[in-house]
């Protein structure tokens, strides 16, 4: 044992990560890529039909991206909470 508490062999093998399985963190990663390329591409397309005259469909672009932003801070403080 040295000073830190932490003996050679300890050292030797790195630290041990603790994390739930593979298919979950996979899992959550993928969702999470998928909520940000659906609020971008409904911003995209807002813009684009913005830019093209398309007020309605600008308009519910605006509104899903609202939504989608809505959910995911609602998601992430009903997470933080349980």
């Amino acid at each position: 044992m040295t000073d830190s508490g932490v003996s050679a062999a300890d050292r030797l093998t790195g630290p041990q990560i603790l994390a739930m399985g593979d298919a979950a963190v996979a899992g959550l990663t993928i969702g999470i890529s998928v909520y940000a390329a659906a609020i971008l591409i409904a911003v995209g397309m807002g813009l684009t039909a913005a830019r093209q005259g398309r007020r309605r469909r600008a308009i519910i672009c605006a509104v899903i991206v609202g939504i989608l932003t809505v959910a995911g801070v609602v998601i992430a403080v009903a997470s933080s909470i349980v």
